[in-house]
């Protein structure tokens, strides 16, 4: 039984871990593991319907409903499954083929397109050259030296559109897609008043809608971008929406070499 003197204090933010859910309600594989979360709120809210009455018409009988509970996560850094959970598909599939766009001044062609890191990548053929009106020149291969020389202008600044080939990961974001529901846990301490030592405590979330509000900002200056993943808690079919565990691991001891 839990002593109701013991008071701890909350203050680490929590990895959080995803899990599909199973036809039967209960939970499935995991698809997603936070470990470089910012921030991890849980919020409660609900509405209220009062009767008052006598004397200063104070409240006599209040009546709580609408139950809400929110959970934001705020997280450092992304990956392509939190990308494609956050808006809305869940799959990845390969990306092989990019568009890149880049400009140059004079009447010669680029033959190498600069990437980060250092790295270059040779312009293919086909790549294609328009004017600053957005009427095509020509591509690379029909631009030699000696056409680019009557058909390109010194000094006019030209637009190289090339298509070129990659190794990566694609999400397709649909009109119809959306982010999905999915059983989760969120696991951090809890700081004993009287120990100072910290303690596990989990919640668990058995039906959490990912809502489909998201912002990624991409600025010069300021701070990194971070990756916003909001929660709405829904009622499973037992009704516990959430469940709060402070707990030890039975058997656990201080020697890590066990």
């Amino acid at each position: 039984m839990a002593n109701i003197l013991e008071r701890y204090g909350i203050k680490e933010v929590a990895d959080v871990t995803f899990y599909d859910i199973n036809s039967d309600g209960t939970r499935g594989a995991a698809v997603l593991y936070l470990d470089t979360l910012k921030v991890s709120t849980i919020e409660q809210t609900a509405e209220e319907a009062e009767a008052r009455g006598g004397k200063g018409n104070p409240p006599l009988i209040i009546w709580d409903y609408g139950k809400e509970i929110t959970v934001t996560l705020e997280d450092a850094l992304f990956s392509a499954k939190s990308l494609a959970i956050m808006f809305g598909d869940s799959t990845l599939s390969s990306a092989t083929k990019i568009t890149k766009t880049i400009t140059f001044k004079g009447k010669t062609v680029p033959t190498n397109i600069e990437l980060p890191g250092g790295k270059v990548v040779a312009v293919p053929d086909d790549a294609k050259v328009y004017d600053a009106k957005g009427v095509e020149k020509g591509t690379k291969k029909t631009l030699a030296d000696s056409t680019a020389s009557t058909t390109l202008t010194a000094g006019e600044t030209y637009f190289l559109v090339s298509e070129l080939a990659v190794d990566g990961q694609e999400i397709e974001i649909s009109a119809n897609s959306f982010p999905g529901t999915y059983y989760v846990t969120g696991d951090t301490y809890a700081r004993s008043e009287v120990t100072g030592k910290d303690e596990f405590f989990q919640f668990i979330i058995q039906k959490a809608k990912v809502q489909s509000e998201n912002t990624i900002t991409l600025e010069a200056e300021g701070d990194p971008s971070v990756f916003n993943m909001n929660l709405r808690v829904m009622r499973p079919s037992d009704g516990k929406m959430m469940k709060l565990v402070k707990y030890s691991i039975t058997g656990a001891t201080e020697d890590a070499q066990v």
